[in-house]
Formats: structure tokens, sequence, C-alpha cells
């Protein structure tokens, strides 16, 4: 069951996502900046999904 999110809340949470996948991809850590920017990618579309 999926849960419902604010759009407060997706907004915060792709902000924050983004700021780990920038911090993950400046370390070197590629492939767990990937995961982050798909995750990103997940709530942006639910974002753009809402009227």
């Amino acid at each position: 069951m999926s849960e419902t999110h604010s759009i407060n809340d997706i907004r915060t949470a792709i902000r924050q996502l983004s700021a780990r996948a920038d911090l993950a991809r400046k370390e070197g850590r590629h492939e767990d900046a990937a995961e982050l920017e798909q995750r990103v990618q997940g709530y942006r579309e639910e974002l753009a999904a809402r009227p």
C-alpha cells in the first residue's frame, strides 16, 4: 500500500536527497549518488502527478 505524501514533504525530500546525492558524488560514491537520484526522480514524478 502506497503512502500519500504532502506536497511540502515531497519538496523537502527532493531537496534533502539531492543534497545527499551531491555529497555522494563529491565523495566518489557514484553508485550511491545514482540510487539517490532515482529516488529524487520518483518524488518529482509524484509531485508532477499532483493537480
